[in-house]
């Protein structure tokens, strides 16, 4: 699509990838993109029926974060089928192309915000394991995944409103095959929308995660280097248990963890 007025920029929305022609690249790509994709459906759809059909997991807040993550997870499905029309309708790939690069944007920026606020309700129930259900609740969890929700969607469909013009085709990057190129340089709003977008839905949910992995780390590495009374009586065996406990550092933590929640929760 092509729109030129006075000093306007022109786009031209295209397809970079060629369509494979073998027939044995074809089979073999549905062959591994097919199973990809039910693989992938029914997991994330076992993982909600686990969830609904479990009265426990249905009490606990997190879980809600868990089902909510399994369906944005789809952004990997999104890729997958488009693949697939790619190999059998080039055409219909054409036109839907830009309109796949938005939803795969939105899936993908929902689903790292699901991981970042996963990743935040682990730390809680790690460091706080007894004001945990005071913290974590059904409210709050609701008003996380509100967010990760629909601050994505509006960011990718509504903004750009306000800077594309109706004659052009906004420049989107070349994820899954589709790209817009333009004779001059792209807009400045557009340059900070990706900015911003990148700032605020990749980011800033990565910092956050690795600081938070990081002190739940650092909390079980001193932990399991922690001398208990009686342990310089007899060096040998003292430090036979702490390499025991080093091995199972991460494990005694997630098990006192989960103990912990399932208590408060009965």
């Amino acid at each position: 699509m092509d729109g030129t007025n006075g000093d306007s920029k022109t786009f031209h929305v295209s397809f970079t990838a060629s369509q494979p022609t073998s027939t044995i690249s074809i089979a073999l790509q549905t062959a591994v993109l097919s199973p990809t994709f039910i693989a992938n459906l029914l997991g994330n759809i076992s993982v909600c029926l686990v969830i609904c059909g479990t009265r426990s997991l249905r009490q606990r807040p997190s879980s809600s974060i868990l089902a909510s993550l399994a369906i944005s997870d789809c952004s990997l499905l999104s890729v997958i089928l488009f693949r697939l029309i790619w190999l059998y309708d080039f055409e219909a790939a054409n036109k839907a192309c830009e309109h796949f690069i938005v939803l795969f944007g939105i899936l993908l920026y929902v689903s790292i915000g699901h991981i970042c606020v996963l990743s935040c309700d682990r730390y809680i129930a790690i460091i706080h394991p007894l004001r945990y259900t005071e913290i974590v609740t059904r409210t709050r969890v609701t008003l996380a995944l509100l967010v990760a929700w629909v601050v994505p969607v509006v960011s990718m469909l509504v903004f750009p409103l306000f800077y594309v013009d109706s004659d052009s085709t906004q420049f989107r990057p070349s994820i899954i095959g589709c790209s817009a190129r333009s004779t001059s340089e792209h807009l400045l709003m557009h340059k900070v929308h990706v900015v911003f977008n990148t700032t605020l839905f990749v980011v800033i949910p990565y910092v956050v995660t690795i600081l938070v992995y990081g002190h739940i780390a650092k909390i079980s590495w001193s932990q399991s280097n922690r001398v208990e009374p009686g342990e310089n009586l007899n060096p040998e065996a003292a430090d036979l248990r702490r390499k025991k406990r080093k091995e199972m550092k991460w494990m005694k933590t997630t098990g006192n963890e989960s103990l912990i929640i399932r208590i408060n929760t009965h």
